[in-house]
C-alpha cells in the first residue's frame, strides 16, 4: 500500500517548544554566543481566551500547528469522558461541543464515551472542520450520541490534514468516522449480551435495541480517509456498526476513500439524500442483518479507481439471523471504466451472501469497460430471490454489460444456476434500456421521469413520495452548495504559508542577523543535529529556515530506535558544508512536497545573501534500508557498510520501506570524501520497494546524482541536472524501475547519464536487473575535471537491464552514447537478460564496442552496435529538442514507443524519451539550470 504519513501521531502531538520565558537566552552558534533579550513579559497567564475557557477542559491547543483557515488548531485525543467539574462554554458533564471557531485536530483515535459507560453526547457546530492525521479516526461508543448537523450553506467537514493545509487530497490520509450502536447484528447468537467487535480497535457493537439512538449526521462530509489497516483491510469513511433506527442521517457525502464509502454491520439506520464519490472499494455496502432504508443516493465511481457500487450480504450462514433486509430507493449509479489498482472490475450492484432486498426506482447506468451492472451471486441469495425476499422494481439497467448470472461451479460450491436477466426483467416496471441522462440529472425525455414507482410513502414510511427512477427528478438538485468534486469545482488555491513562532521539537532555535539570508522575510533558523531516537516533524513557515549542521544527521538507530523525519510540504532546508542526513535501518523519512510546495534541500551558501550555491558544499540524503545487496553471502545476516559513515545496510526484505520522497529537490551537495570520492545527491543504500519516489530532482551534485547500491527502491519522474559525476548509477543487484528520467550534462562537468554495474564477481547475488522506461538523456559535451568524458549509457560488471523507450542525445565534442564493457556484461547480454528495445541514439559518436584487451582482462569483442540495432524498434535517428521535450509531431519519437504497463508500475506510453511532447512533468516544482 501507498504510504500515507506525511504526519504520525507522535509528530502530531509534539509540541513546539519555546525557547524560554523570562531571562536571558544565551544561543551558542559554533563559533560565538550571542546574547538574546528577554521577551516582552506576556498577558497575565490567569486571563484565558475564550478558546481555553471553552475547549481546554477536554482539548488542548495545539503547538504543532499554529493557524489554519486564520483559526486556532485544538486536538482531541484519547477519550472524551464526561466531566464533573463547573460547566464550559464546550463542556458541560457529558456535553461536548466541537465549535466552529477553531480547527478540529484527531490525534490517533479518538473515542467519544465508554461502552454503554461513561456516555458523551458530542456536538459539532455548522461550519466546523475536523482534520485527521495519518492513523486517526473518531469514534462513536455504543450508548452515546454524535450530533453533527450542519447546514448546506456551512457543512461539516471531516478531512485530512494534509487537505487542511491546502495540500492535495488523496485517499487514505486518515481513517474515518465510526458509529457504533446496540441495534441487532446477526454475528450475535444472543442478541441480549451482543459484543461484536469492529475489525478496527476492537470497539464492541450490537444488541436488542432496533430503535437505538446514536445521534444526527446532517450536511456532513467525509473526504480522503481509509488508512491501510493490514494487507487487505482499509477504513471506510462511514461505519455504521450495529446503529438503530433512532439515528438521523441525511445529507452527507464520502468522497475519495480508500474502502467503502459507507458501511453497515447490521442495525436499522435509515440514510438519505447521499452522495458517494470516488471511493475506491464499495460506495455502499451492507452485511450481517442491516434492515434499514436508504433513498436519494448518487453514486460515481472513478474510472480504473473504483469497485462496486453497492456490495450486499447478510452472511455465509443461511441461518443467520436477522437477515439483512434493507428498503432501497432513487439510486443514480454511476458505474465507470476499468480496474481499480487491487485488481477488482468496476461494477454496478452485487447481491450475495444470503441478503434480501426491497428497491425501488434504481438506475445504474455504464460505460463502454465497466463490468456487470447487476449480479446475484451464491445459492443462498438465489434461494432468497426464489422465495420472494429479494426484490427489485422500476428500475433502469443502462449497461454494455448489464447482467451476470450464476451457473453452477463446484470450486465455489454453487449448485443451483440462476439467469439474473429473467429475475430483473421479469419485475414490475424494469427496463434495460438508455437511461437518457446529462450527467448525473435525466433529460426531459428520459425514460426515468415516468417509470417510477409511486405512493413510496404508503409501502414505507421512511420512504418519501418520489415517482422517478434515480437520485434526481431533473429540476432539483440537491448536491448544490455543500458537496465536493461534482459540480466542475476545483479546489481552492493553497493558501499562503502561516509564520512559525517557534521551532518545532527536535530542532534548536538559532539567532537571525537581519539581511543574512536572500529571502528577507527569515525570522526563525531550526537546526537539526545529532542522532534522533524520536520522530521529529519539520513544518513550513514563510519565515522559517531549517540547517543542518555538525556533520551526519542521523535518524533512528540501526534497526533500533527506530524514528521518522515528517517534512512538509514547502520546507527549506539548508545543510553546512560538512553535514548530511543519513536515514537508518528501520526508520523513516515522509518528505512529502507538492507542485506548487516542494521540498528543497540545498548548501548554506545558497540560502546566503551574497554568496552562490555550487557544487560539493554540503553531503546529500542518505537512505538505508533492508533491501538485498550482493555484496552480502548471507542476506539474513547483512551488515553492508556505507561508503561514508560506515553506516550498515542490505538485508532479506526487497519490500521494506524507507518512507517517501515526493517533490524534492536536492542542489549543490556532494562534498569530497576522500581522494576519489564525493557524496552523491541522493544514496539508495538497499532501500526497499515499500519506499515510495515521485518527482525528485539532484542538481549540481559533486559526485553522482543518484546512485543505489542494491534493494528494489522503484521511482517515478527523475530530473538530474548538471551532476559531475555519472547522473544516475547503480550497483550491487539493484532491481527497481524507473520511468520518466531525464538527464542534463553541463558541458564539461560530466561524466555518464548512467553507469550500470552489478558485481566484479559473477556469481554475486541478486544480479543488478532493473527496468527503466521513458528515458531522455542529454550528453554535454566536453570532459570534466577530473578527466571523465561526458558519455551516454556504459552497463558493465555484469549488469542485467530492461531498457526501452529510451533516448539519448549527444553533441558535437560528446564521449560515446552507448557502451557494454566487460565479459560477464557480454555473457549477460548474450543470455537475452541485458535488452534494449524501442530507443533511439542521435549522437556524433553512437556506440563504443568491446575489443579483446589482456591488459583489462577482456577475452570477447562484442558489437555494440549490432546488438542495438537488432532488437525491436532501436535505431539512430537525427532529432530536435527543446529543453528536453520533442516537437509533438516527431516522426522519431513520438508513436514509435513500446507499452510497458503490464507491469502495473508503469503507465502506458507510447513514445521514446521522458516526455510526450506537450505535457512537461518538471512545470512548477523543479529548479532550472541558470535561472
Amino acid at each position: 500500500m501507498e504510504l500515507r504519513n506525511l504526519f504520525k501521531l507522535g509528530a502530531l502531538a509534539s509540541a513546539l517548544a519555546l525557547a524560554g520565558c523570562g531571562g536571558d537566552i544565551n544561543i551558542n552558534t559554533g563559533g560565538e554566543t550571542v546574547e538574546v533579550p528577554a521577551p516582552t513579559p506576556t498577558p497575565d497567564p490567569d486571563t484565558k481566551t475564550p478558546q481555553e475557557e471553552a475547549y481546554e477542559g477536554f482539548a488542548q491547543k495545539s503547538t504543532t500547528f499554529g493557524m489554519i483557515d486564520g483559526k486556532e488548531v485544538w486536538e482531541l485525543t484519547g477519550t472524551l469522558a464526561p466531566a464533573t467539574g463547573a460547566a464550559t462554554g464546550g463542556q458541560d458533564g457529558a456535553d461536548i461541543t466541537l465549535g466552529d471557531d477553531v480547527v478540529w485536530l484527531l490525534d490517533g483515535p479518538v473515542v467519544v464515551g465508554g461502552d454503554n459507560e461513561s456516555s458523551v453526547n458530542l456536538t459539532i457546530e455548522p461550519g466546523t472542520k475536523i482534520l485527521g492525521g495519518s492513523d486517526s479516526y473518531l469514534v462513536i461508543s455504543r450508548g452515546s450520541t454524535i450530533m453533527a448537523d450542519g447546514t448546506a450553506e456551512a457543512p461539516i467537514v471531516f478531512t485530512s490534514v494534509e487537505a487542511g493545509l491546502g495540500q492535495p487530497g488523496k485517499a487514505g490520509q486518515w481513517g474515518g468516522l465510526v458509529i457504533l450502536g446496540n441495534a441487532p447484528v446477526n454475528t450475535c447468537p444472543n442478541l441480549d449480551d451482543c459484543a461484536a467487535s469492529f475489525e478496527v480497535g476492537n470497539y464492541s457493537y450490537g444488541g436488542n435495541n432496533s430503535e437505538d439512538n446514536s445521534g444526527s449526521l446532517t450536511y456532513v462530509r467525509v473526504e480522503f480517509g481509509g488508512f491501510k489497516i493490514n494487507d487487505t483491510q482499509e477504513m471506510n469513511g462511514i461505519s455504521f456498526g450495529g446503529v438503530g433506527s433512532g439515528t438521523q442521517v441525511s445529507y452527507i457525502q464520502v468522497h475519495e476513500n480508500n474502502d467503502d464509502g459507507v458501511e453497515f454491520w447490521g442495525g436499522n439506520v435509515s440514510i438519505s439524500n447521499v452522495v458517494l464519490t470516488n471511493n475506491f472499494d464499495d460506495s455502499l455496502d451492507w452485511t450481517n442483518g442491516w434492515q434499514g432504508s436508504a433513498q436519494h443516493v448518487y453514486i460515481r465511481q472513478k474510472d480504473n479507481g473504483s469497485n462496486r457500487g453497492i456490495e450486499a450480504d447478510s452472511n455465509s450462514s443461511a441461518e443467520a439471523v436477522p437477515q439483512s433486509n434493507p428498503t432501497l430507493a432513487n439510486f443514480t449509479i454511476e458505474v465507470a471504466n476499468g480496474t481499480n489498482a487491487g485488481g477488482d472490475d468496476v461494477e454496478g450492484i452485487l447481491l450475495r451472501k444470503g441478503t434480501a432486498v426491497n428497491a425501488y426506482n434504481m438506475l445504474v447506468k455504464g460505460d463502454v469497460d465497466s463490468g456487470e451492472c447487476l449480479e446475484i451471486d451464491g445459492d443462498n441469495t438465489v434461494v432468497t430471490a426464489q422465495d420472494g425476499n429479494l426484490n427489485m422494481s422500476h428500475s433502469i439497467i443502462d449497461c454494455v454489460e448489464p447482467f451476470k448470472n450464476q451457473k453452477v461451479d463446484a470450486d465455489d460450491g454453487y449448485e443451483l444456476a440462476y439467469d439474473v436477466e429473467a429475475w430483473f426483467m421479469g419485475q414490475q416496471g424494469n427496463l434495460a434500456v438508455a437511461s437518457d441522462l446529462d450527467g448525473y440529472m435525466p433529460n426531459a425525455s428520459s425514460p426515468a421521469l415516468s417509470g417510477g414507482q409511486a405512493d413510496l410513502g404508503n409501502m414505507d414510511a421512511r420512504l418519501e413520495d418520489a415517482q422517478y427512477i434515480g437520485a434526481f427528478d431533473g429540476s432539483n438538485d440537491w448536491t448544490q452548495g455543500w458537496t465536493t468534486d461534482i459540480h466542475g469545482d476545483t479546489p481552492a488555491p493553497a493558501p499562503e504559508l502561516e509564520a512559525l513562532n517557534a521551532c518545532p521539537v527536535g530542532t534548536t532555535a538559532d539567532a537571525v542577523t537581519e539581511g543574512l539570508y536572500k529571502n528577507a522575510n527569515v525570522s526563525l533558523v531550526c537546526t537539526l543535529s545529532g542522532t534522533y531516537t524520536s520522530d521529529v516533524t519539520l513544518l513550513a513557515g514563510s519565515n522559517v529556515l531549517y540547517k543542518v549542521d555538525g556533520g551526519a544527521v542521523i535518524f533512528g538507530g540501526d534497526n533500533t530506535d527506530s524514528a521518522k523525519l515528517n517534512i512538509q510540504a514547502g520546507v527549506n532546508l539548508f545543510a553546512t558544508d560538512n553535514s548530511y542526513i543519513a536515514v537508518s535501518r528501520g526508520s523513516q523519512i515522509y518528505a512529502k512536497g507538492s507542485a506548487e510546495r516542494p521540498i528543497v534541500m540545498t548548501s548554506q551558501n545558497d540560502v546566503i545573501a551574497g554568496a552562490e550555491g555550487s557544487r560539493g558544499q554540503w553531503g546529500g540524503l542518505v537512505l538505508l534500508g533492508n533491501g538485498l545487496v550482493n555484496t552480502c553471502p548471507d542476506a539474513s545476516s547483512c551488515s553492508a557498510s556505507f561508503e561514508v559513515g560506515d553506516f550498515p545496510y542490505g538485508g532479506d526484505n526487497n519490500q521494506d520501506s524507507s518512507g517517501q520522497l515526493s517533490y524534492v529537490v536536492v542542489k549543490y551537495a556532494g562534498f569530497k570524501v576522500n581522494d576519489t570520492q564525493e557524496m552523491n545527491g541522493i544514496s539508495f543504500a538497499g532501500v526497499g520497494s515499500g519506499t515510495m519516489v515521485d518527482h525528485i530532482q539532484v542538481h549540481a551534485n559533486g559526485d553522482d546524482g543518484v546512485e543505489f547500491w542494491g534493494g528494489a527502491v522503484n521511482l517515478k519522474y527523475v530530473y538530474l541536472t548538471h551532476n559531475f559525476d555519472d547522473s544516475l548509477d547503480w550497483t550491487n543487484g539493484w532491481t527497481g524501475k524507473v520511468q520518466y528520467l531525464h538527464v542534463q550534462h553541463q558541458d564539461n562537468a560530466a561524466n555518464r547519464g548512467i553507469e550500470a554495474d552489478s558485481n566484479s564477481s559473477a556469481e554475486a547475488m541478486p544480479q543488478s536487473n532493473p527496468t527503466l522506461s521513458n528515458v531522455t538523456i542529454e550528453v554535454g559535451a566536453g570532459t570534466n575535471s577530473g578527466g571523465d568524458d561526458a558519455e551516454g549509457i556504459l552497463l558493465r560488471k555484469g549488469t542485467a537491464a530492461m531498457l526501452a523507450n529510451v533516448l539519448v542525445k549527444g553533441k558535437d565534442g560528446s564521449g560515446e552514447c552507448l557502451e557494454i564493457d566487460g565479459d560477464n556484461t557480454v555473457a549477460t547480454a548474450q543470455a537475452g537478460n541485458l535488452v534494449m528495445t524501442h530507443s533511439v541514439i542521435d549522437c556524433a559518436e553512437p556506440f563504443k564496442n568491446q575489443s579483446i584487451s589482456a591488459e583489462d582482462g577482456y577475452t570477447v569483442a562484442y558489437d555494440v552496435e549490432a546488438w542495438f540495432t537488432g532488437q525491436t524498434g532501436n535505431g539512430t535517428a537525427a532529432v530536435s529538442l527543446t529543453d528536453g521535450i520533442p516537437a509533438t509531431d516527431d516522426a522519431a519519437l513520438m508513436g514509435t514507443g513500446t507499452d510497458m504497463s503490464s507491469d502495473s508500475f508503469f503507465d502506458a506510453t507510447d513514445y521514446i524519451g521522458a516526455f510526450d511532447g506537450s505535457n512537461d512533468w518538471r512545470q512548477g516544482w523543479t529548479y532550472t539550470p541558470g535561472s
